[in-house]
């Protein structure tokens, strides 16, 4: 059962997985959006978080983190990504199903316990959906996917915003980092490439899920 406690780091990772500016405020709206709650009751989490000091509400603008709950939300992030790494690498759950586990032995495992975890997993680099797991900062996501022209390549290197709506795509795709796609064509509603010398569809607002690097060389 989840308590409060576990409901406001909930709310910190989020702001921090979110928030593409830390300088610009989260809308709250995407906060309804990813956990599917009415306005009323995100308001509410928001002017907790305030509260206590571990964000900062702009009326009508959005919500930032203050240093102190940046800290939080950035040690709690932390924990999920080795786990992720874990359940996926190790155990070979599929990534959308370790994401929702991982949400729970984030909050359940002391930091302890996932720390010696981290070092047994050989202290990986990466989470399985490409994000960092030493950093403390969201790091650049880099080009996205939705924005690539017919003709283009990109090597996929990150998941954002992992979720269990994007880790589906991702596996039901098989648009994993690592993967390398080119652009075949594209329309206001799909995307289709070349992955694996197979040609793929993909919604093209499910494409904005997938960042990585263009090559410039096509290669």
């Amino acid at each position: 059962m989840t308590n409060s406690s576990d409901s406001v780091e909930d709310y910190l990772g989020a702001i921090l997985r979110l928030q593409r500016d830390r300088s610009i405020p989260l809308p709250l709206s995407q906060l309804q959006e990813h956990f599917g709650f009415s306005p009323i009751s995100i308001h509410e989490m928001v002017q907790k978080l305030a509260q206590k000091g571990l964000a900062e509400y702009f009326p009508y603008k959005g919500v930032c983190l203050t240093a102190k709950g940046e800290k939080s939300a950035s040690s709690l992030v932390r924990r999920h990504r080795i786990w992720e790494f874990f359940l996926t690498k190790e155990l070979n759950v599929p990534i959308d199903e370790a994401h929702t586990l991982a949400g729970n032995l984030e909050h359940a495992a002391p930091d302890w316990v996932t720390e010696r975890l981290f070092d047994h997993l050989g202290q990986p680099e990466a989470c399985p959906h490409g994000s960092e797991i030493a950093s403390q900062k969201e790091q650049a996501k880099g080009d996205c996917l939705a924005d690539t022209v017919v003709g283009q390549t990109i090597l996929i290197n990150r998941i954002s915003p992992e979720n269990p709506a994007s880790l589906r795509v991702a596996r039901q795709s098989g648009l994993m980092p690592g993967k390398i796609v080119k652009i075949i064509s594209r329309s206001e509603s799909d995307l289709s490439f070349l992955m694996d010398d197979q040609n793929k569809t993909l919604l093209t607002k499910d494409s904005a899920f997938f960042w990585g690097k263009v090559q410039l060389d096509g290669a």
